[in-house]
């Protein structure tokens, strides 16, 4: 017999529903049989035909409460609509596990969702599919890996499986997650996006789809190109204020030097320079290590505990694109002798620049390393 799963005090099971199969409530009756929490279901409009199969989940599963929505709003806004209710009424909530209501996640894997909750309240737990099965759905597949490369770009995240419903969800981010975009199915990669360095752990769960996943309710076109445009945009915007940062950064070296060399310091004064140089170089430093950690590559609302090993891992790259922009525009140089050394130089510079970009999104600020358990 298997052993029961340790209980998971203040939790909650969600399910957004929506034109729900006629196996609902047996579907509900077998998380009950695996799960102490509470079950929190969402109608999200579905037509009046579906109202028999949301009764018989509440008149035959114990602790089921249904929420409703009067019209279609989509898969996003039914979880919010459960997150604020949930975190509402119930003030010592430590967080719910979100499924799908067409029995594609096991009961017993929902369960270790809970568990995983419990043993690590601050993660956020994603349920990982295997795509590599026979009976998984070229669609699903050629999706989920192009999807997985996409946010490893943008993200610097090896997500296992970016489109998964089956997630753990601490209530503190329930909590931020009430303002977070997105009302239909891209609101779960927004989700994803939004993590900043929170902790994550991926757990591989069975792989099932029930009747070549006919049930689903996910365009795969058009709801596939709002969640590719939406992952574009957020690798767009971080480059984008990756270049505002350091736009800044030089404004305020070379606005610092000139205050520090013409105005600050002797015409006389020995090592003139050298001090401006210097003193500029650092502010601008700290401005732009700042900036880069908390503007452009972590979540507003990140821990803002001063990081030693992201720290020193940034001044190890400062130091390394300086001594590379000085060997690479002298190599430049002698194998183009005829080309401008400056020409040379703003080449090698912008090179170095997408490369900093690079290394500080998945080395210097990278996020908290996904967990991967059996």
């Amino acid at each position: 017999m298997t052993a029961a799963p340790p209980a998971v005090s203040a939790a909650a099971i969600v399910v957004p529903a929506y034109e729900p199969p006629r196996t609902l409530p047996a579907y509900l009756a077998s998380l009950r049989e695996k799960t102490p929490v509470p079950i929190l279901l969402v109608d999200d409009g579905s037509r009046a035909e579906a109202a028999a199969v949301f009764r018989a989940c509440t008149a035959s599963v114990a602790d089921v409460e249904l929420l409703v929505h009067p019209a279609n709003r989509g898969k996003g806004r039914a979880l919010k609509t459960a997150f604020a209710h949930l975190l509402e009424t119930r003030p010592g909530l430590a967080g719910c596990v979100t499924c799908d209501c067409d029995g594609q996640h096991a009961p017993e894997d929902v369960a270790r969702c809970l568990a995983a909750l419990a043993a690590d309240p601050g993660a956020v737990v994603l349920g990982c599919r295997a795509f590599s099965l026979a009976h998984v759905p070229w669609k699903s597949r050629l999706g989920n890996n192009a999807m997985r490369a996409l946010f490893r770009l943008v993200t610097g995240r090896a997500f296992r499986d970016t489109q998964t419903g089956l997630r753990a969800i601490p209530a503190d981010f329930m909590r931020e997650l009430l303002d977070c975009p997105g009302e239909r199915f891209e609101f779960e990669t927004r989700m994803l996006l939004r993590l900043g360095r929170r902790k994550l752990v991926q757990l591989p769960i069975r792989t099932l789809y029930a009747d070549g996943n006919r049930a689903t309710h996910f365009d795969p076109f058009a709801d596939s190109l709002r969640v590719v445009s939406i992952v574009l945009a957020e690798g767009a915007a971080k480059f984008a204020r990756f270049v505002i940062s350091s736009v800044l950064s030089f404004a305020l070296d070379i606005g610092l030097f000139s205050l520090l060399y013409y105005r600050a310091f002797p015409a006389d004064a020995q090592a003139r320079l050298l001090l401006s140089v210097a003193a500029a170089r650092t502010v601008s430093l700290l401005f732009n290590y700042s900036a880069n950690r908390r503007f452009v590559f972590a979540d507003a609302r990140a821990d803002r505990a001063f990081d030693g090993r992201a720290f020193a891992s940034y001044l190890l790259l400062a130091a390394a694109i300086l001594g590379a922009s000085w060997a690479f525009t002298a190599l430049g140089h002698r194998l183009l002798p005829a080309v401008p050394v400056a020409a040379l130089k703003a080449v090698v510079d912008f090179l170095l620049f997408l490369s900093s970009y690079a290394v500080q999104r998945t080395v210097v600020f990278r996020p908290a390393a996904a967990e991967n358990r059996k």
